[in-house]
């Protein structure tokens, strides 16, 4: 079994009497170790997959395991545990708390999961020394470029050890160099064994990826490399 495993996963959105179909029987196996591009246009249901594999939305029918749990049939406190536990996010806004500094905004999964204070900083400064990021451990988001901004973000993806990063246009927000520094770094993650999945409009984003699945209307639809 993938780490991933989507088999027949449907989604409808409703409207009154009308349903709209936005997921049709969505199948995919992401293998452990894997970094792949999930790709599509706007409104091509990308989003909701994302939303999904992600644990912040639930199918309406299928199944879907994530390293070796049964999401589907979870309930809303199992899946806040999965999505603590399993998955690292990293938005296109990075969602840092403006109010807190680097290094608070890192170890907050580490503290959510019951850490002291003094166990989550010493847990986490070796992805901080990784990631370049040792002078910068007092500074407020405000005072951050946007790639550094993107590489607390990964840090705190990184620190809890997830089974999957997950990353929605994660170049989305940054200048073109800064784009090409996080997909270096994204290929550098997955050189160490980390498992990606990226979620992108952009075709030339999405080749950085080892392998390319293209969404269409809810449809999964050409595998490419």
């Amino acid at each position: 079994m993938g780490i991933i495993e989507l088999s027949n996963i449907n989604k409808y959105y409703y409207m009154g009497e009308n349903a709209l179909h936005v997921l049709k029987d969505v199948s995919l196996t992401v293998e452990k170790g894997d970094y792949l591009a999930i790709l599509g246009p706007s409104g091509s249901g990308k989003s909701t997959l994302m939303n999904i594999i992600g644990c912040m939305d639930v199918s309406d029918g299928g199944e879907y395991y994530l390293d070796g749990e049964s999401v589907h049939n979870a309930k809303e406190e199992e899946l806040t545990r999965i999505r603590n536990e399993k998955i690292g996010f990293i938005f296109q806004k990075y969602h840092l708390i403006p109010t807190y500094n680097v290094l608070q905004n890192i170890v907050m999964p580490l503290l959510m999961r019951g850490l002291t204070l003094k166990e989550a900083h010493e847990h986490s400064m070796e992805i901080i020394h990784m990631l370049g990021l040792s002078d910068r451990i007092e500074h407020k988001p405000s005072e951050l470029s946007g790639g550094q901004q993107q590489r607390v973000a990964i840090a705190r993806a990184l620190v809890g050890e997830p089974a999957i990063l997950l990353a929605d246009e994660p170049t989305g927000a940054l200048d073109k160099n800064s784009g090409i520094e996080v997909l270096k770094l994204f290929q550098r993650l997955n050189d160490m064994g980390n498992t990606i999945v990226m979620i992108t409009h952009d075709l030339g984003v999405a080749e950085h990826a080892k392998r390319i699945v293209k969404i269409v209307d809810g449809e999964l639809t050409i595998q490419e490399k």
